[in-house]
């Protein structure tokens, strides 16, 4: 007798999560699966998201899940020897996990070893959903640059934590969690970015990177966040030249939380911009910035560059909708 069960591993289909699509379905379980397995039965999965990518076909929302095995990172973690670059249009990632905000049991990790010049995980295909994911970037090197750069267009992240700076010894200039490069059109909703286990700022660096002309870019419901230990080093969010955006990058309901160990460290702006913008806008709609040092200045814009837009009610003025002011 066919059971249900049966049926489900015949057709590869999971009733976790309800993605309904017209691809296949790819299953990863990076402790208990092999690559020479077939991968899109749930009892025959495979063990790295690389050879889940690899049997994936573009444009077909073809689905990879990356199933948590266990409370433990070692044995629910994909690690990667090489920047893992997520290239093929419309192939989905989601993790099967509790959906907890921070460090979900489907992992992203480096191995120990890696020392390279490089990053996690490039989102560099167009219109992906990434959901459920923990991304974490941090060995005991000093040459990794971030944990996740994304270089397409259309794509959403969501429910995922995105940690760089995860070692001490990664805190070097240019380091980041979260990187847009020349990215469009991107959702990131329900994330964590960054965290507060370790401390950053003894090089200029960042938690969000804004490089490349990215723009009409939405950050929703997002907390962002470090534990720093220079007021100056470490703006949670940069933008890395005079043409870091265009258009729209728009932070709804996000909260910016900056830590320090015993309150020492008053953190000098939200965000930084390296130089004046040649366009774009940063539009904030009811944001909350916590400085745990209560001496801080706790600016939104350090540089002073009148291109950060807060969005709230005010009383308004003579001919004016009072819902705007630029910092």
């Amino acid at each position: 007798m066919t059971t249900f069960k049966d049926q489900l591993f015949q057709f590869g289909g999971v009733p976790v999560g309800s993605f309904m699509t017209q691809g296949d379905s790819w299953f990863v379980k990076p402790s208990s699966g092999s690559d020479s397995n077939e991968g899109n039965r749930i009892d025959r999965p495979l063990k790295t998201l690389a050879r889940a990518l690899a049997l994936a076909t573009a444009n077909q929302n073809d689905v990879v899940y990356l199933f948590s095995e266990s409370n433990s990172a070692s044995s629910t973690t994909d690690y990667q020897s090489s920047t893992l670059d997520w290239n093929k249009d419309g192939v989905h990632l989601i993790g099967v996990n509790s959906g907890s905000a921070f460090g979900q049991r489907s992992r992203v990790a480096f191995v120990s070893t890696y020392d390279t010049a490089s990053n996690l995980f490039t989102l560099s295909a167009n219109n992906c959903l990434i959901s459920g994911v923990h991304f974490f970037a941090g060995v005991a090197g000093t040459n990794p640059t971030g944990c996740v750069n994304v270089t397409g267009a259309r794509n959403r992240i969501e429910n995922c934590h995105i940690y760089g700076i995860g070692n001490n010894a990664n805190d070097i200039a240019g380091a980041y969690s979260l990187k847009l490069n020349a990215a469009e059109e991107i959702l990131v909703k329900e994330c964590v970015i960054g965290g507060n286990t370790v401390l950053a700022g003894s090089a200029a660096n960042s938690e969000i990177l804004f490089d490349g002309s990215s723009k009409n870019i939405i950050f929703k419901d997002c907390l962002i966040t470090r534990k720093i230990e220079h007021s100056t080093n470490h703006p949670l969010v940069k933008v890395a030249d005079a043409t870091g955006i265009d258009d729209i990058v728009l932070f709804d309901d996000c909260k910016f939380v900056s830590l320090s160990v015993n309150y020492v460290t008053a953190q000098s702006g939200v965000f930084k911009l390296v130089a004046d913008l040649t366009a774009g806008m940063i539009l904030l709609h009811n944001p909350v910035a916590v400085n745990d040092n209560a001496s801080g200045n706790g600016k939104w814009d350090v540089d002073d560059y009148d291109k950060i837009a807060v969005l709230a009610p005010a009383t308004p003025a003579a001919d004016t909708a009072g819902l705007i002011r630029v910092v």
